[in-house]
């Protein structure tokens, strides 16, 4: 990782609501430790499941457009289901061929092809709809043994080297609900993971619990030893992290982590589902079609790296990942897979925040304006990158500055719902061009609920 000495500041110029009188306040706002970039940075991603594909009737070039749009983001990162069940029965043993199987091929052939890691996770066996043939608890040896074997083939026979991390039983506090059971499975599979010698070619990650810390502070406390990654799952409140929630709830966890596990400083830290807790039902979120989700996400994600997160991968990609679903970032193939708000911010995201680069987390003195810059070395030459929020209801006047760097040509994008320029496929376009020496630094207006993202990478 290069380091870099540079100091990046932003003024903030918030506009007061006195119409009669209006005044500025300036508020500072730097990168704590300029010369310490978050190491090991492995991107913005989603959860990208094949689960309902055919059900919702996905045709190849169906997934021609899909895979466009993901090609469009640069996604560097996904989270995919497996389900032992695809490829195992007891009474049956492996089939490699069945259709569930094809169709997870066809997303790992796509993530091979274009460079995405994956995090494989499997959903677990003890609930209905997993449940596999001769196999009814977590615990039993078969389980690890079954997961070694389909591990193996797709990584060492079919050359899936994409798969990065492999994750056990999705939240396994609501799928499992025992913590030492599923502790008893993890270690099988530890285990397997070592005497298949797979656990030089993947990270074993973990708990990806949702919304329950005992189970993270126990599996730190309990089963450290197993996991490279911890990962965690986190739906929350929408006014409660405009007032910076999530990040005060995440640095909780990894703080712990750090406090008891004495290689953590070596391990990464991923959130591996997110989105809002307002508006759950079941499979679909009341709130996934209103702009204030695409504002929320972004705050998230900046708020999840202030925390020390190495990645965040939202939930989830697109709707036809599931039967009756509305999460994604755009619907289902029934209803014309229509991109919703959230993918204009989300994609702006996950192409101007490149996994490897140099990410600064830019320090705020007000709740209501939350940033994040980072440096991209692209063969020897500087790319910057800057996403700032505004969740306030007034507007701001943003005046940034980096020292030590030079002239630079910036495109200038606007996540505002009466401004969201965008091309004939609905892809973000910028609304503005321009050129500024970082080291004098350029004003910029920060409008009232709005996302400004400015970037010299190309489009």
């Amino acid at each position: 990782m290069i380091r870099i000495s540079s100091i990046i500041t932003i003024f903030i110029i918030l506009v007061s609501v006195n119409l009669k009188s209006q005044t500025f306040e300036k508020i500072n706002l730097v990168i704590s430790h300029p010369s310490q970039p978050l190491s090991e940075f492995k991107g913005f991603g989603a959860e990208w499941d094949s689960r309902a594909y055919d059900l919702n009737g996905v045709t190849d070039e169906d997934f021609m457009l899909i895979g466009d749009r993901i090609k469009f983001m640069k996604m560097p990162i996904v989270r995919v289901m497996m389900q032992t069940r695809w490829c195992y029965s007891k009474s049956l043993g492996f089939d490699w061929e069945n259709r569930e199987m094809q169709l997870l091929y066809r997303h790992l052939n796509f993530c091979q092809q274009y460079g995405i890691d994956v995090i494989l996770s499997d959903w677990g066996i003890e609930v209905d709809w997993l449940a596999v043939d001769g196999i009814e608890r977590m615990d039993n040896p078969l389980y690890a043994e079954v997961i070694g074997t389909y591990l193996d083939y797709l990584i060492n026979k079919k050359g899936f080297s994409c798969i990065k991390y492999f994750g056990l039983v999705n939240e396994p506090n609501y799928e499992v609900g025992n913590f030492e059971r599923w502790r008893k499975g993890a270690e099988n599979v530890f285990q397997i993971l070592k005497d298949r010698e797979l656990d030089k070619k993947i990270k074993f990650i973990g708990p990806g619990q949702s919304n329950d810390d005992e189970w993270f502070f126990n599996t730190v406390d309990e089963a450290r030893y197993m996991f490279d990654v911890y990962d965690v799952h986190m739906y929350a409140w929408k006014d409660k992290t405009a007032k910076g929630s999530v990040q005060t709830d995440l640095t909780k966890l990894w703080n712990y982590a750090k406090s008891v596990d004495p290689k953590a400083q070596h391990k990464l830290f991923f959130v591996t589902e997110a989105g809002m807790r307002d508006g759950q039902s079941g499979a679909i979120s009341t709130q996934i079609n209103s702009f204030y989700y695409g504002l929320f996400m972004v705050d998230y994600a900046i708020q999840a790296v202030h925390s020390g997160a190495n990645a965040v991968l939202a939930w989830m990609l697109d709707d036809n990942s599931h039967p009756d679903f509305q999460w994604g970032m755009w619907s289902d193939k029934k209803n014309g897979m229509t991109l919703r708000p959230w993918f204009y911010s989300w994609s702006l995201l996950t192409k101007m925040f490149p996994a490897g680069s140099d990410v600064y987390k830019i320090r705020s003195r007000t709740i209501n304006i939350r940033a994040l810059g980072t440096r991209i070395n692209n063969n020897g030459k500087n790319d910057w990158s800057f996403s700032i929020v505004n969740v306030n209801s007034t507007p701001a006047k943003v005046f940034l500055k980096v020292d030590n760097e030079g002239e630079y040509k910036f495109k200038q994008y606007l996540y505002n719902e009466n401004e969201m320029k965008s091309d004939t496929n609905g892809y973000p376009v910028p609304v503005n061009y321009i050129s500024a020496n970082l080291s004098e630094g350029i004003e910029l207006d920060l409008k009232p609920q709005s996302v400004l993202f400015l970037t010299t990478l190309p489009q």
